[in-house]
């Protein structure tokens, strides 16, 4: 039992919760004292002092005196936190939306490493109450619910920023016709519109209403189609640097009269100004001139993608000359695929915050996408929110030094994250090019074989049975079971849908017998079995984490390879009968030319699963 002294009742409570799974089992009487920033902690024998300079520094403190305390009885730790804000970005607006409690433990977590602010990225996932359209069906969070997060991340010293979209990123608002007024594109507002005025100042009070800060983050990138739609049938055509800039005007405005501090994603003013409409092209300088003509905003510098430290050194360089006001965010490479590429994150984050460090950017965001269906689960993230984390308190950080802060601050062992990267990575390196193995094996068409050729480069059937027989080893804490559970079972699947997948084509040959038929019709019976298992552990999962809006997604995507192996086994029995030629296996052999830079390739759902239009 631990005895916390000079803390408030409530600071106690925090503390016990962040430390509830790693307490150490002797008796310890711990003095906490408020000092300048950083942190020290000394232990001697069952009497120990921490010191803290912040609420975030004190509930990493305790997790790091728990931790250290269940190894040794006499330490003395000191650590001063390298940037001023150090923050996780959790998306909840594509597709998966987790629940109020599922929030509460990501923020104990991140307050165990020592984060102190979440950013909340929202984009239709709060109400609006003048747009009751806004976010409908799609697990929305209410203004009390935000107010409860707002005020529990406050307790454990993380503060709660929304994140929101003032541009484009606004598919699933303006697919309503209640939205028309105010639509551009089918993702972009109208720029200069009346009511996208009005459509802005709801949000805008909404998004901010419910939390202690008065940070805000208001989007704007990636809004390559801005004044292209119904913006050019009514006014013609104008620069999109223009638009830009004129909608930033607007927002900023809007947000000062509710006293809010702007922050924006900067990759526009980068594409609007390259001569090749590049991303952070390096040949686009600013003049002082255009720095000056832009409003008081925070600039958010994102980028997942490079392994070398210079190209982030160079971005940085480029983004002074855009605003004094310079923020990071890195990738903990969630989202695209079943499994996070750690490899990749782990490469690209100690890249970007290596220079980060050295080009003197004091705000870093470690930012957790979940693309294409939110396939992965949150409690995958631990891992790589904790690797980020370490750049906070290290120079030099490797990543068994990345291990040894996990199992010490989280109590539990490292294997199991790292072995997701198993998934997908088929190198003896890093995943450079992101390549989705088992997204593209798991909704490949039994016998419509888009990605035969691609895999045919590697040797599935080895990888994984090696990968299972480590699953089987691992350990994690109970409330990720759950989770071990259902990679395993995608782990059995993607292997028997490998070998069905075999056997199936392998039906082309003119010469083939009974035998081998009933093997495939085998094959594929095991593989549907797989799939139904996966589905019910992937159902059980979702549940645990996330509201049920979203997973009818999950149910069409597997539900779909379940009547697809329904129907090719009964293609199989039609063929034997003499009734059908499965022609479709006859056609000629092509590697998948889309997206196929890495070793294998790698796919969005729509891409992998029909050579059709899904919505046609």
């Amino acid at each position: 039992m631990i005895t916390w002294q000079g803390l408030t009742t409530e600071q106690v409570q925090s503390v016990q919760a962040v430390c509830a799974a790693i307490m150490p089992t002797s008796d310890l009487s711990v003095e906490c004292q408020h000092a300048t920033t950083g942190i020290h902690i000394q232990r001697n024998g069952d009497q120990a002092r921490l010191t803290y300079g912040s609420m975030a520094e004190l509930m990493h403190g305790a997790a790091l005196l728990c931790g250290r305390a269940r190894k040794a009885t006499q330490f003395d730790i000191r650590q001063q936190p390298r940037f001023e804000v150090l923050a996780a970005m959790l998306d909840v607006a594509r597709n998966g939306v987790p629940t109020v409690a599922m929030i509460k433990q990501i923020i104990r977590r991140l307050a165990s490493m020592g984060y102190n602010e979440l950013w909340l990225y929202l984009e239709d996932l709060f109400e609006i109450p003048e747009a009751p359209y806004f976010g409908r069906g799609r697990g929305r969070y209410q203004q009390t619910e935000l107010h409860e997060i707002a005020l529990y991340g406050d307790r454990f010293g993380v503060t709660i920023v929304p994140a929101v979209q003032t541009l484009a990123h606004l598919h699933n608002a303006l697919k309503w016709d209640a939205h028309a007024a105010v639509k551009d594109t089918d993702d972009t507002l109208l720029v200069g519109a009346p009511a996208t005025k009005d459509f802005l100042t709801n949000l805008l009070r909404a998004a901010s209403a419910p939390f202690t800060t008065n940070k805000i983050h208001v989007g704007m990138d990636e809004a390559y189609q801005l004044g292209r739609g119904r913006y050019l049938d009514q006014n013609g055509f104008t620069d999109q640097e223009t638009l830009i800039l004129q909608q930033l005007q607007l927002v900023v405005s809007l947000t000062q009269k509710l006293g809010l501090k702007a922050y924006m994603w900067s990759d526009l003013w980068f594409t609007f100004a390259s001569s090749k409409h590049e991303m952070y092209d390096p040949d686009v300088h600013f003049d002082p001139a255009f720095k000056a003509s832009l409003p008081p905003v925070g600039q958010v510098y994102w980028d997942y993608y490079h392994e070398d430290e210079q190209t982030y050194r160079e971005r940085f360089t480029q983004h002074f000359e855009l605003s004094d006001d310079v923020a990071f965010a890195g990738g903990i490479w969630t989202w695209s695929a079943l499994a996070p590429n750690q490899s990749k994150m782990l490469a690209t984050i100690d890249a970007g915050l290596k220079a980060a460090k050295a080009s003197g950017v004091q705000q870093v965001v470690a930012t957790m996408w979940f693309d294409d269906g939110a396939e992965v689960p949150f409690s995958a993230a631990w891992y790589g929110l904790q690797a980020f984390a370490t750049y906070q308190y290290y120079e030099d950080v490797t990543p068994a030094m990345i291990d040894t802060e996990y199992a010490m601050i989280q109590g539990e062992n490292a294997t199991f994250y790292r072995l997701l990267d198993q998934f997908d990575n088929f190198t003896s390196k890093v995943n450079v090019d992101a390549d989705n193995v088992s997204k593209l094996i798991l909704y490949e068409d039994l016998m419509l074989q888009r990605y035969r050729s691609n895999l045919a480069v590697i040797d599935v059937e080895a990888h994984y049975l090696d990968l299972m027989t480590k699953l089987d080893q691992v350990h994690v804490h109970q409330e990720n079971q759950l989770m071990v559970t259902f990679y395993k079972q995608l782990a059995r699947t993607v292997l028997v849908k490998q070998r069905a997948l075999k056997v199936v084509v392998a039906l082309a040959d003119s010469d083939v017998t009974k035998l081998r038929a009933d093997s495939a019709r085998a094959a594929v019976t095991s593989c549907q079995h797989a799939l139904e298992q996966l589905l019910r552990d992937f159902r059980a999962l979702w549940q645990q984490q996330r509201r049920g809006n979203g997973f009818e997604v999950i149910d069409v995507r597997l539900g779909g390879q379940i009547a697809r192996c329904e129907t090719v086994t009964w293609r199989i029995d039609e063929w034997l009968a003499g009734r059908d030629d499965l022609a479709e296996l006859r056609e000629p052999l092509l590697p998948m030319d889309k997206r196929n830079n890495g070793l294998v390739g790698h796919g969005l759902y729509k891409e992998i699963v029909s050579a059709c239009e899904l919505s046609f």
